[in-house]
C-alpha cells in the first residue's frame, strides 16, 4: 500500500479477530513466519514491514511508525486488533495504543523497547561500510539465543542482510516518542509483558517498567530464552500469544518452567 511518499509491505491471511505482528529492529515480517501460519486459521493475521525495513520503502521525510500502522489497519478495514510486538515492534505497539486506545483489543509485548528509555548499549554498530556494520551488528548479544542454532541464525542473518542500514547511516526523521515511558499509566488495553530469562539486562528493566506502570499488565519470564522469542522458542511463544489473546494468561506470574 502507498502512504506518505512511499509504500508499506504487508502479509494478511485468515478471518476473525485481527492479530497484528510487529517486528524488531533490522528484522522484517519474516520474523513471524511460524506464528503467522499458526494463527491464520483462527484470526485475521497481519505481518507488515515497518518503514525502512524489509520490503517497505525508505523514509523520504518526516514519518510516524504509529501513523504507518494506523494506515495499514485502515487499508485493511481493521477497526480493532490484538497487537504483538517484539523489541522495536513492542515500542510501536505501545505508541499506537497511547494514540489510538479505541483500536487496540490487547497488547502482547515481547522483549520490548519503550520510547524514552535510554539503553546501556549502542544500537549503531561501528564499521566503515554497511557490510561491516551488518557483521558487527550480528555479533550483538541480542542474537545469542539463536546463534547456537545455525539454521535460525541464517534466518536472522538473511533479514539483516536485507536491511538497508538507513537508521544507522542517516538522520532518522521519525516522530519523537521519548515521552512514552512517562505515559504508560494511560494505557487501558489488557497487556502481557514477556521477557526471555536470558535476555539482556536492559530488556528486563524495560519489562519491569512496563509491567509496573501499565495498569492492566502482567509479566511473564520465559525460562531459558533470549531476545528473539518468536524464533528461539516457537511453540512456547505461540502458546503464550494464544493464551494472551484468549485472555487466559496468568497475570503477574512467570511462565511455567519447561515452557521453552
Amino acid at each position: 500500500m502507498d502512504h506518505n511518499g512511499g509504500h508499506l509491505f504487508f502479509r494478511v491471511a485468515g478471518r476473525g479477530e485481527a492479530l497484528v505482528l510487529v517486528h524488531g529492529f533490522t528484522l522484517d515480517h519474516r520474523l513471524w513466519t511460524r506464528q503467522f501460519e499458526r494463527f491464520r486459521s483462527d484470526f485475521r493475521v497481519v505481518a507488515y514491514d515497518c518503514r525502512g525495513f524489509g520490503r517497505s520503502s525508505l523514509p523520504t521525510g518526516p514519518y510516524s511508525p504509529t501513523d504507518d500502522l494506523r494506515c495499514v489497519l485502515d487499508h485493511l478495514r481493521i477497526a480493532r486488533a490484538h497487537l504483538v510486538g517484539l523489541s522495536m515492534g513492542g515500542r510501536i505497539a505501545v505508541n499506537f495504543a497511547l494514540a489510538h486506545a479505541e483500536r487496540v483489543t490487547s497488547l502482547c509485548l515481547l522483549g520490548s523497547d519503550v520510547g524514552g528509555y535510554r539503553f546501556s548499549f549502542d544500537w549503531d554498530p561501528p564499521g566503515a561500510t554497511l557490510e561491516a556494520m551488518r557483521a558487527r551488528w550480528l555479533e550483538n548479544a541480542v542474537f545469542d539465543g539463536v546463534r547456537a542454532t545455525p539454521a535460525l541464525f541464517r534466518e536472522v542473518a538473511a533479514m539483516v542482510a536485507d536491511y538497508t542500514g538507513f537508521h544507522w547511516c542517516a538522520d532518522d526523521p521519525r516522530e519523537s516518542d521519548r515521552d512514552a515511558v512517562r505515559l504508560l499509566h494511560r494505557l487501558t488495553a489488557r497487556t502481557t509483558v514477556v521477557v526471555g530469562e536470558n535476555d539482556l539486562p536492559d530488556f528486563h528493566v524495560v519489562a519491569r517498567i512496563l509491567a509496573d506502570r501499565i495498569p492492566s499488565a502482567g509479566l511473564e519470564v520465559v525460562p531459558g530464552a533470549g531476545h528473539l522469542l518468536p524464533l528461539e522458542c516457537v511453540d512456547a511463544c505461540g502458546e503464550l500469544v494464544a493464551r494472551h489473546v484468549a485472555g487466559s494468561v496468568v497475570r503477574g506470574r512467570p511462565a511455567e518452567p519447561g515452557s521453552t
